[in-house]
């Protein structure tokens, strides 16, 4: 046989065994990780390790064909002598093998990726029933601890789903707001603040506060300051009152501009320092200060 078919017959048969060896994760029977893993009594893994065995077979018989083959004998004038007989047969028996290794990769790759979806579903299986278990919020706080915000936050809604009377489910609920935050969840995480106004109407004054924070927080400037308006109505303590109104001024110094933001806090200066609350007077005094400043400098 001639040398470029042996060598054709080299080349290609191994890569494609490396690449079958590969999808299998080095192993016939199962595989390490990342590998097609063939579940016990499987008949389609079955048929293929039998492919695979009857390949080897294949493989081994051209190699030794090729192995004993003699070199061509060269004809007079240097030139190839003919090739022989049965070299068009056993390249017709490579392409057949070629095309058994490819159906065999395709096969392999596609348990592989089902194997990976069944992997993934199984998992999350999983989780779900260690977040529905009594101790389950222990799990999504260890998720929170690892920066998996998002997995953590539905983690703990999971937990709450199943355990809804839980005495700490007010905390619960604002931990995977927060955790839905740092994600990059902000709609979710109003969605959440929304539920636990809902649920805990008792709070509302100090939960528009919040929320009037995560509005900010997403640019949502109008929403944020109606809310803190109706925050501010609803403090029952002056000192609670003042902080919003602090935060009100803020809100209208970013949204609006120095010379409504100096007229805001001059505002709480007034307001707080006539309640007698010290911080609100002292920092809105600062920040009015700062203000007219920049503005003298202009």
């Amino acid at each position: 046989m001639g040398k470029a078919i042996a060598l054709l017959i080299t080349v290609v048969l191994a890569g494609h065994i490396v690449t079958v060896t590969l999808l299998l994760g080095g192993r016939g029977s199962g595989g390490a990780s990342g590998g097609a893993r063939f579940e016990s009594g499987d008949p389609d893994g079955a048929r293929l390790l039998e492919a695979i065995a009857a390949l080897r077979k294949d493989v081994d018989s051209l190699s030794n064909q090729v192995a004993r083959r003699p070199a061509p004998v060269a004809a007079a004038g240097g030139a190839p002598g003919p090739a022989p007989a049965d070299e068009s047969a056993l390249a017709a028996r490579l392409d057949q093998v070629i095309e058994r290794l490819d159906a065999l990769e395709k096969s392999l790759a596609t348990i592989r990726d089902v194997n990976e979806e069944l992997a993934v579903a199984r998992l999350r299986e999983k989780r779900e029933e260690q977040f529905r278990s009594e101790d389950g919020y222990t799990v999504a706080d260890e998720l929170l601890e690892e920066k998996k915000y998002a997995l953590g936050a539905n983690g703990i809604l999971t937990f709450l789903d199943a355990h809804p009377d839980d005495p700490d489910a007010r905390d619960l609920m604002r931990k995977a707001r927060d955790a839905f935050l740092r994600a990059g969840y902000g709609e979710k995480a109003l969605w959440l603040q929304g539920e636990i106004m809902s649920r805990y109407p008792e709070h509302r004054g100090a939960d528009l506060y919040g929320l009037a924070m995560m509005e900010k927080q997403l640019r949502k400037f109008d929403d944020a300051m109606r809310h803190i308006e109706e925050s501010i109505e609803l403090a029952s303590r002056d000192q609670d009152r003042m902080n919003r109104m602090f935060y009100r001024a803020y809100l209208i110094h970013q949204r609006d501009g120095d010379e409504a933001g100096l007229a805001a806090y001059r505002e709480v200066e007034r307001v707080a320092t006539t309640a007698g609350i010290r911080t609100p007077a002292e920092e809105a005094g600062k920040r009015a200060k700062q203000i007219e400043e920049r503005l003298a400098g202009q």
